[in-house]
């Protein structure tokens, strides 16, 4: 597997980005560079600067062009792709959400409409979706296993990434303490720790590659305290120290899982998960949005990753996380869009927008109002640093060869000041003009190339049932 992944990679042509209008680079400096070139060899950033063509490589005008590095979207649930906009649960909060989803991917499985290449091919979709508004990494967390049977949703996963062309983390996703134990899953959807352990390893060995510049990774990601039992979160703890590169994924702060907590074991979520071992910088968690104030030094500390998930906690009615406290505190924190069932979309750069909007709301003073910059940051490094990979997010000569540029000479960016803050407040369409996966073009001229989107979406649609 991992040795065709590499095989695509042997064919790419080296390419130079001639003249780019203006490259933001989020390294270590910040730095924002206008008319320079960008060379990429053999899967890397090779140079950045005044460069001279050669005589094998590609040269691309980017004197219209934006420039930044492939966005990383910290969370996902790519399954969901074939759950948007349910009709009955437009409405609703958490648990009701949570029910009918269930109630209905149940329904799917019992008819055999639930099964590894449905999945594939729904998240194939959300794959391109998500090259083509220049996300090129996903963190991906599969959690969903009717009948506590493990078919190979993840491993269709893994297989429809590497046909597309997008990094992948794959999640390892659980539920294991059902209703009948005092947890919150479903029984039906619940397996023991032995068969998820023997599952993971198994994932690990055939698939993970520890690697800087791996195109596939492998995490271990328990859906959350209420639905999983503290010793699946010790043993995972014990499998990532074993495993270099291998992750620890959960949501927290979901509300849900605080009142949870709480009742059943007499203390907060993070206080749950550290006693599992997790306060560790492999970890990184999602939503997060009714942490308590006096542990936002800890995770600090602890060098866990933070994933703001901006739409589908307004969607949910959660509310803001606390994003400013949390980089005030120096935490690391990341972006996602989580599943497209609680978001209907996989655009990591419309649910930026939609943050730079909604934070103006959390504080009548401008000055701690999220910038396009901090947002885009955190959608890039920020994210790249929470899932442990340090040759993402960046540009710079030796990271990894993933960009997203973006048209910025078009109508509908006529009169744009600033085009960094340009890419998230105006514009009639997130599509990225170029996107690369370690120096390989995969959006060209707005398309998808690495897969055909037509194709792809008629897959996708055949997958789902017929309508009701």
């Amino acid at each position: 597997m991992l040795e065709r992944a590499w095989g695509r990679l042997a064919g790419v042509a080296d390419l130079l980005l001639r003249e780019i209008a203006h490259l933001v680079t989020f390294d270590a400096d910040d730095r924002e560079l206008q008319g320079v070139d960008l060379r990429i060899s053999g899967g890397r950033i090779a140079e950045i600067g005044r460069l001279h063509p050669k005589a094998d490589e590609e040269v691309l005008d980017a004197s219209g062009m934006l420039v930044l590095p492939g966005m990383v979207n910290a969370h996902q649930h790519l399954y969901q792709v074939g759950l948007r906009c349910i009709a009955e649960l437009e409405r609703v909060t958490l648990e009701p959400w949570l029910s009918g989803l269930g109630r209905l991917c149940m329904q799917w499985w019992r008819e055999g409409h639930f099964t590894p290449e449905s999945v594939a091919a729904l998240a194939r979709a959300g794959m391109v979706e998500s090259l083509l508004c220049g996300v090129t990494t996903i963190a991906d967390q599969h959690y969903f296993f009717p009948g506590g049977v493990t078919a190979p949703y993840i491993e269709a996963t893994i297989e429809a990434a590497t046909e597309v062309g997008i990094r992948l983390h794959a999640g390892r996703g659980t539920m294991t303490m059902g209703l009948s134990e005092g947890g919150m899953a479903p029984d039906e959807t619940c397996q023991t720790i032995d068969e998820v352990v023997r599952h993971s390893l198994e994932l690990i060995s055939e698939y993970h590659d520890p690697d800087p510049l791996a195109r596939t990774r492998i995490h271990l990601a328990p859906c959350g305290p209420h639905v999983d039992r503290p010793e699946l979160y010790a043993v995972f703890a014990e499998l990532a120290a074993e495993h270099p590169g291998v992750g620890l994924h959960t949501h927290l702060y979901e509300q849900i899982d605080t009142e949870f907590c709480r009742r059943r074991y007499g203390m907060t979520p993070w206080q749950f998960i550290g006693e599992a071992g997790w306060h560790r910088d492999a970890t990184w968690l999602a939503h997060m949005v009714d942490a308590p104030h006096a542990e936002v030094a800890d995770y600090a500390a602890a060098g866990v990753g933070l994933v703001h998930l901006i739409a589908p906690d307004l969607r949910m009615g959660f509310g803001l996380a606390s994003v400013r406290e949390w980089l005030e505190a120096g935490c690391t924190v990341g972006f996602g869009t989580t599943g497209s069932a609680s978001n209907d979309g996989c655009n990591q750069l419309g649910d930026l927008r939609v943050a730079a909007l909604a934070h103006r709301l959390g504080s009548a003073d401008p000055d701690r109002w999220l910038s396009v910059r901090e947002l885009l940051a955190m959608a890039t490094r920020g994210s790249a640093r929470c899932i442990g990979r340090s040759a993402l997010g960046i540009l710079e000569p030796g990271a990894a060869a993933d960009l997203a540029a973006w048209d910025i000479t078009s109508v509908d960016r006529v009169g744009v000041h600033d085009p960094v803050a340009g890419l998230l407040m105006t514009g009639l369409s997130d599509r990225a003009q170029l996107v690369t996966v370690a120096g390989e073009v995969v959006v060209r001229d707005g398309h998808c190339v690495s897969a055909d989107e037509e194709t792809v979406a008629a897959d996708a649609r055949a997958a789902l049932p017929p309508p009701a």
